[in-house]
C-alpha cells in the first residue's frame, strides 16, 4: 500500500543533491514514485537554514534564520523547514535535540525515536541534504536511487511529522506565554517593592517631624 511520506537525504557533495533532484523527478514521471514537494537545504556554520532549490510557491523565502520560526508555507516541507530553520530547530540540532522531550512531554524513550530531532541532526553543518514529501508504493524505489547516488535517506510518514510539528508549535506557544506570565510577575514584584520603599520613606519622614 503506498504511503504518503517525508524523506530527507544527506549528501557529502552539494552537486549530487541537485542531481537527486532530478532522479526524484524522473521517478515521478515514470509514475514509481508521487513526488508532491522537493527542496535542496543547506545548514550554514552562522545557524541559517538556506533553500538552495525549491519550487517558488512552496518557498517564497529564499532562507529561514533562527528568528523565523514558521515562516515557510506550502505544504508539510514548508513546515518541516520553517521548524527546522528557528529557534526550535537550533534546539533539536545535536545534545540539545534532548530538549524536545521536555517541551513537547515525550517519555525518554521517545526522544531518540523524534521525528524533528533526528532530521536536525541529520543535516550537519555545511552539508547539503535534500527534502521531499512523496507518495511511495514502496520504499525501495527511493532508497535504491539515493543509496546509489551515496545519500544517507531518514523517512517518516507524513502524519508522525504534521503531528510532531504541531505538538511542537503548541509548545513554542506554551513557553512563550509562560514567559510573558513571569515577566509580569517579575514586573509586579518590582512595582510592590518599589511602592514599599516609598511607603517606607514617607513613614521615615513622619516619624522624624
Amino acid at each position: 500500500m503506498a504511503q504518503e511520506n517525508v524523506v530527507l537525504v544527506t549528501f557529502e557533495e552539494e552537486s549530487t543533491a541537485y542531481q537527486a533532484v532530478t532522479v526524484l523527478k524522473e521517478a515521478d514521471a515514470d509514475g514509481r514514485i508521487d513526488l508532491h514537494a522537493v527542496a535542496v537545504v543547506q545548514w550554514m556554520e552562522d545557524g541559517t537554514l538556506r533553500v538552495k532549490e525549491g519550487d517558488t510557491d512552496d518557498f517564497p523565502v529564499a532562507t529561514w534564520t533562527a528568528g523565523a520560526l514558521g515562516a515557510a508555507t506550502g505544504g508539510v516541507v514548508g513546515l518541516t523547514l520553517g521548524v527546522l530553520g528557528g529557534p526550535l530547530g537550533l534546539l533539536l540540532g545535536g545534545a540539545g535535540g534532548m530538549l524536545l522531550g521536555s517541551l513537547i512531554d515525550l517519555a525518554d524513550a521517545d526522544v531518540a525515536e523524534s521525528v524533528l530531532a533526528t532530521m536536525a541532526r541529520a543535516i550537519e553543518p555545511n552539508k547539503t541534504a535534500l527534502l521531499a514529501e512523496a507518495t511511495e508504493p514502496a520504499n525501495e524505489v527511493v532508497d535504491g536511487e539515493m543509496e546509489r547516488l551515496g545519500g544517507k535517506v531518514v523517512r517518516r510518514s507524513v502524519a508522525e511529522v504534521e503531528a510532531e510539528i504541531a505538538a511542537a508549535e503548541e509548545a513554542a506557544r506554551a513557553a512563550e506565554e509562560e514567559a510573558r506570565r513571569m515577566l509580569r510577575e517579575e514586573r509586579s514584584a518590582e512595582r510592590k517593592e518599589k511602592v514599599q520603599q516609598k511607603i517606607d520613606e514617607l513613614k521615615g519622614r513622619l516619624g522624624a517631624s
